[in-house]
């Protein structure tokens, strides 16, 4: 008896829970949250700047992009005189508005920015309204190669009045740039600036490939700081090794020109073409002899 009423227990709890957990499933399927609108802030080796806009929604648990929505940028103020540029945003939630010539002079006399997004709404849409401020920095990226090391160097250094001046405790990554991704030149994911505004890491990348001449990419990057947004800088060094590219072309392989292919599919190529050209003139040859026995026995009834 006591048996049977753990069972009914555990079989109640269960139900309740199974229950809870498709509840949890079907809220989570049906909830959608508004569309977010969002800025990031890119410069590339301290060039031209540009501008991210990204539009998300949050559908269940997991945010998924959204097409087609117009945004206006401005500059500073949500004015006609500050309007950065106009986008709308592809498949993927996003779109890039770069600063054009005309923002030059307002750059250059301006250390810090409060960028102004704005949705172009459609027919019953609200206006989505995104901000964000930055100030104006560059990256540098140098190296020290001693007589057993070799050492990166990087500052983040913002403008100042009319100096550039280094900032401490910045986080930033260092890496070697490869095809598929940059790779840390050390053992650490990131480094952080010190006191005097310097993030430097020790090369331990001996022995990498480079180009022919043996050149790398260095990178340095800062992602998504509050206040200086997205910065990368590269630098070109001789400390790989260089590419040694083998001709292969006059060699016999399978994708070679026909007379370089290898000798044994030569061989099987020629094999098959002779036994088949072998074996329709061996059947043609049978049947001439046929034919000329046949002719020879006609001759032989008539006489």
């Amino acid at each position: 008896m006591k048996k049977s009423n753990h069972f009914k227990i555990v079989f109640i709890f269960l139900f309740f829970c199974g229950a809870s957990i498709n509840k949890a499933i079907a809220q989570d399927s049906v909830e959608v949250s508004p569309t977010i609108l969002g800025l990031r802030y890119f410069l590339p080796e301290n060039k031209v700047p540009y501008i991210i806009v990204n539009t998300k929604k949050k559908v269940g648990r997991k945010f998924e992009p959204v097409k087609n929505v117009t945004v206006n940028v401005y500059v500073n103020e949500a004015t006609a005189n500050n309007l950065l540029g106009k986008i709308t945003t592809a498949v993927n939630g996003e779109g890039r508005i770069a600063f054009p010539a005309s923002f030059k002079n307002t750059w250059d006399s301006l250390t810090t920015f409060k960028f102004v997004a704005e949705s172009v709404p459609g027919k019953g849409e609200e206006i989505l309204n995104a901000d964000l401020t930055i100030k104006k920095a560059i990256l540098v990226i140098d190296t020290l190669a001693g007589a057993d090391t070799r050492t990166i160097t990087a500052q983040l250094k913002e403008k100042t009045g009319n100096e550039w001046v280094a900032v401490k405790e910045i986080e930033m990554k260092l890496g070697v740039k490869r095809s598929l991704g940059n790779l840390t030149v050390g053992d650490a994911e990131s480094y952080t600036s010190d006191s005097t505004g310097t993030a430097s890491a020790e090369y331990k990348r001996d022995s990498m490939p480079g180009d022919e001449k043996g050149n790398l990419v260095l990178v340095a990057r800062v992602e998504d700081n509050d206040v200086y947004g997205n910065l990368v800088v590269e630098k070109p060094v001789s400390w790989g090794v260089k590419a040694k590219v083998e001709q292969n072309f006059w060699h016999r392989s399978l994708w070679s020109t026909g007379g370089r292919a290898p000798i044994w599919l030569l061989t099987i190529a020629f094999a098959i073409i002779i036994g088949v050209w072998g074996t329709l003139i061996y059947l043609l040859r049978q049947l001439l002899k046929m034919r000329k026995i046949g002719k020879a026995y006609q001759q032989k009834l008539t006489t």
